[in-house]
C-alpha cells in the first residue's frame, strides 16, 4: 500500500511544469551535478501578426537524463516563463476546482470539468520499487483553468496507466501578463510533492496549452501571441521561454531558449 501511495505521488513529479508551424525555439539543455535537463518550447502557427496578438498553441517539452549512471536528485519546483509577447487570458472561461478532479480518471475529469479544459500532455518517469525490478511509468496530463488562493492557476490532473492506475492533481500558479517589462511575461510555477529519492525520477513531459472559445460574442483564446518585427523585417529573435528547475539537493538549473519568430504580411 505504501508503494502504491508513493507511485501516485511520483506521478505528480512527472508534470514538472511546468506547465505552457512555430515560433521556433531551439532545443537546449543544462547540466548539473548528476542530471541533465532538456527543455523546449514553441508556438504554432509559424507566422504571427506584428501588433495585435492572435490565437496560438503553446507547446512545452522537457526531458531529464541521469549523468554517470547516478539517480538524479528529485525536482522540488519548476518555473516556466513565457515571452511577454505571448499573452494568457482565461476571461469568461469556466473554472474547475481541484477537489472536483481528485480520485477521477480521464473520462470522469472531462465529464465534470471539460468546459475548463485548456491543455493536454503526457509524462514519463522511471520508478524503482524496493525489492522489485525498476519500471517506467507512463501517463497523461489534463490541464484545466482553475484558481489558487483566489488567483489564476492551472489544475493539472496526472493519470498514470503503467504499471497501475494512479491519479494525482497539482495546482500550478499562473502569474504575470504580456505587459510585464523585460523579455518574459506570464509565469507558470509548479511545486512538486516531496518524495524519497529511492522511489525514482522523472524522465520527460510534453504539454500543449490550447483553447479557443467565445465570450459575450467575442472570439477568445487562452494563449495569444504576436511577433515584434519592425517594418521591413519579417523575422526577429524571439526567446520563447525560460525554464528554471530547482532540485532537492539545492541545485538550480536555468535554460533560456533562443529562437526567432516570423511576422505575417
Amino acid at each position: 500500500m505504501n508503494a502504491l501511495r508513493s507511485l501516485r505521488t511520483l506521478a505528480a513529479l512527472a508534470v514538472l511544469a511546468a506547465l505552457l508551424g512555430a515560433v521556433v525555439a531551439r532545443a537546449d539543455s543544462v547540466a548539473g551535478n548528476n542530471v541533465r535537463i532538456g527543455f523546449r518550447a514553441w508556438i504554432l502557427p509559424k507566422e504571427l501578426p506584428r501588433a495585435d496578438p492572435s490565437a496560438v498553441s503553446l507547446h512545452l517539452s522537457g526531458r531529464v537524463y541521469p549523468i554517470g549512471g547516478r539517480r538524479p536528485s528529485a525536482l522540488e519546483r519548476v518555473t516556466i516563463q513565457i515571452n511577454r509577447h505571448a499573452v494568457f487570458s482565461t476571461r469568461g472561461l469556466p473554472r474547475c476546482r481541484r477537489g472536483r478532479l481528485t480520485a477521477t480518471r480521464t473520462r470522469k475529469a472531462i465529464a465534470v470539468c471539460g468546459a475548463a479544459l485548456i491543455g493536454r500532455g503526457r509524462f514519463r518517469s522511471h520508478i524503482d520499487i524496493p525489492e522489485q525490478t525498476p519500471f517506467p511509468a507512463i501517463g497523461r496530463v489534463l490541464a484545466f483553468n482553475s484558481t489558487l488562493h483566489g488567483r489564476r492557476a492551472v489544475a493539472l490532473q496526472i493519470s498514470g496507466i503503467d504499471p497501475v492506475p494512479t491519479t494525482t492533481v497539482l495546482v500550478a500558479r499562473l502569474t504575470g501578463s504580456g505587459r510585464t517589462p523585460g523579455q518574459f511575461g506570464s509565469e507558470l510555477t509548479i511545486r512538486m510533492p516531496r518524495i524519497g529519492d529511492e522511489w525514482g525520477y522523472v524522465t520527460g513531459f510534453d504539454l500543449t496549452l490550447h483553447r479557443r472559445y467565445r465570450y459575450r460574442g467575442r472570439a477568445m483564446s487562452v494563449v495569444k501571441a504576436s511577433c515584434p518585427a519592425p517594418a521591413g523585417f519579417d523575422r526577429v529573435p524571439f526567446r520563447a521561454a525560460r525554464g528554471t528547475f530547482e532540485l532537492a539537493d539545492g541545485q538550480v538549473l536555468t535554460r533560456t531558449l533562443s529562437g526567432s519568430c516570423r511576422a505575417a504580411g
